[in-house]
């Protein structure tokens, strides 16, 4: 434990003392908590897009067969 309060200690006068420390973790949170928020909505917005592509082309009429049976007559 002293260990990791030696390094907290000198990580808090490198960034000039313990309330700095605590504001520069604090603003790291939010750049990776907007980081991860803005790539959930990327990803939400590429699924959107995908599934809405799929429910298209599945519901595309099937071409039917160019080959017709001939006419009772037609010989």
């Amino acid at each position: 434990m002293a260990w990791a309060y030696a390094e907290l200690a000198k990580e808090a006068a490198k960034r000039g003392g313990p309330v700095a420390l605590r504001y520069f973790y604090r603003a790291q949170g939010a750049l990776i908590g907007g980081a991860l928020t803005g790539g959930a909505i990327a990803g939400t917005v590429a699924y959107d897009k995908w599934s809405k592509r799929r429910a298209a082309a599945a519901a595309e009429p099937v071409a039917e067969s160019t080959t017709e049976a001939p006419a009772r007559g037609d010989a």
